[in-house]
């Protein structure tokens, strides 16, 4: 009867995500009709340059939209499943978006001049992100992928923890993960710096850093979930607040303040909260303005801050407050462009993938050199063995290398995309079954935390953990790794709080 409960509530949230196809469909019109009229009102811009790519675009968007468009017919679409995850938050605005900007001119990047053939690479790259995206779908919809995600649900254990329950473990959590947030950063593991040589241990500091990460998402679902404003209420907001946006700037890049607003909007959205068209429209305007004011932080920081040598918390801190000055000194007109500009660059993933496309099998001979070669099976292969077993274990999958033989750049870390790292490894047919297998492992985890046991505040913790380690930018060799270690630093927070709540050390604050 029990578990009947929890699916009449799954089943009825899910019917309120519904509701975001409309909301989504509002937003993506305003996008297009603001982006064709900027192309047309342009006297800088010719549309018609580079008219041949508007159609592969186009069609790459529409490949994108059909899975999630099946998801809202079978009633089962939900802003943060995760086909509409990757699509919303990665393959839209980074492939579609972005090729739309290119198309029109408005990046131009120095790397434009390494793609071969332009004419015929660019095409061959969206082919390969539709390849991608449809490996993808495929591998989640296989039927073997619900089974098994059915069964692993079914050994999971059927805790229930209420939220009145969950203030002072959550902050236990939080206090441990923040301190290993300063720790790390202190010694280099995090923010703008990067360290001269990987020690035994950063790697599992790096790991202790994400239990903050883990609470700050488990409090904001407490509090969503009890729907109260009292004094534990207050305190809390106010604590996540001040240490998320601490965080934020102390990384020192442009993601900072979009990844905590999706912490908190995926919070809301799982905690089962109603979301019609005035939350949809508050959301989607808080969106665009996080991502402009950190477009504008992170470059302005980054400039100032020069490189990414190690330097004291002192002068780290300094440069924060420089950055403000920088910008507060600006014409607003300017700060503007230079959002738009950066924003520009930023989305414009289509030519950093197509310089891949282009030259991946030129460049296939050199990559022994760089430690490149076969990166996704050496990656996969030796990430069980901590780094305090061996020490000397190599990183396959390095994103400066990388840099270096694709861009002649090794000072920045262009993305690569798991289609990338795939044709690199596989070929075309690669593309297809590693996204297809990326699908599958998705499905298993969406199964076994979300349908079996709905509701479940740690099942929901965990699937955030799980679901947000997978990188859309970054290389398909580090993706499967990193679901293990994410989990398993997960799985210690998950217990670390269960303890506590069958404890009941439940002090009043």
């Amino acid at each position: 009867m029990q578990q009947i409960t929890y699916q009449n509530k799954f089943n009825r949230t899910q019917a309120r995500g519904i509701k975001l196809l409309p909301i989504l469909s509002i937003w993506a019109a305003v996008l297009v009709s603001a982006f064709v009229f900027l192309i047309f009102v342009s006297d800088e811009l010719n549309p018609i340059r580079e008219f041949y790519l508007f159609p592969w675009v186009l069609l790459t968007g529409v490949v994108v939209a059909m899975p999630n468009v099946y998801l809202w017919y079978r009633n089962s679409f939900h802003l943060f499943h995760p086909l509409t995850l990757a699509a919303w938050s990665y393959f839209l605005p980074a492939f579609f978006a972005g090729g739309l900007i290119l198309a029109a001119g408005f990046s131009e990047p120095y790397y434009l001049a390494f793609i071969q053939n332009i004419h015929y690479d660019l095409p061959l790259t969206m082919l390969v992100i539709m390849l991608g995206y449809i490996g993808l779908t495929i591998g989640f919809f296989l039927p073997l992928g619900r089974k098994l995600g059915e069964a692993a649900g079914k050994m999971l254990p059927n805790w229930e923890w209420k939220p009145e329950n969950l203030f002072f473990p959550g902050f236990v959590l939080l206090i441990l993960g923040f301190f290993n947030n300063i720790f790390g950063f202190v010694v280099g593991v995090l923010g703008y710096q990067k360290l001269a040589e990987i020690g035994q241990y950063d790697g599992m500091l790096f790991l202790m850093t994400l239990l903050w990460l883990q609470a700050s998402f488990l409090l904001w679902l407490v509090l969503f979930k009890r729907n109260k404003l009292d004094f534990n209420a207050v305190l809390t907001v106010g604590v996540l607040m001040v240490t998320g946006l601490l965080k934020a700037l102390y990384a020192g890049n442009r993601g900072g303040l979009y990844q905590l607003f999706i912490l908190i909007f995926m919070a809301y959205l799982l905690s089962g909260r109603q979301f019609k068209l005035k939350q949809g429209m508050i959301a989607g305007g808080s969106l665009i303005l996080v991502i402009f004011i950190g477009m504008i932080y992170g470059t302005t920081f980054r400039s100032i801050k020069g490189t990414e040598e190690q330097v004291g918390v002192d002068q780290y801190t300094e440069n924060i407050f420089a950055t403000f000055e920088e910008v507060g000194k600006r014409d607003n007109v300017k700060t503007l462009e230079q959002g738009f500009s950066s924003l520009a660059e930023r989305l414009d993933t289509v030519s950093v993938l197509a310089v891949v496309v282009s030259n991946y099998e030129d460049l296939k001979p050199y990559e022994e050199g760089y430690g490149l070669d076969n990166n996704i099976w050496k990656d996969t292969a030796t990430f069980f063995i901590p780094r305090v077993v061996w020490a000397d274990k190599p990183v396959a999958s390095e994103p400066r290398l990388y840099s270096e033989l694709y861009f002649d750049y090794g000072e920045n870390s262009f993305p690569i995309t798991p289609m990338g790292d795939l044709l690199r490894n596989y070929g075309f047919w690669g593309v297809f079954l590693g996204m297809a297998l990326l699908g599958f492992v998705l499905r298993l985890i969406y199964v076994s935390l979300m349908d079996i046991q709905p509701g479940s505040i740690w099942r929901i913790t965990f699937f955030y953990m799980l679901l947000t380690s997978v990188s859309y930018e970054g290389f398909y060799g580090t993706i499967i790794p990193y679901f293990f270690k994410v989990g398993f630093i997960s799985m210690i927070g998950i217990l670390i709080v269960h303890f506590l709540v069958k404890k009941s050390v439940q002090p009043k604050f």
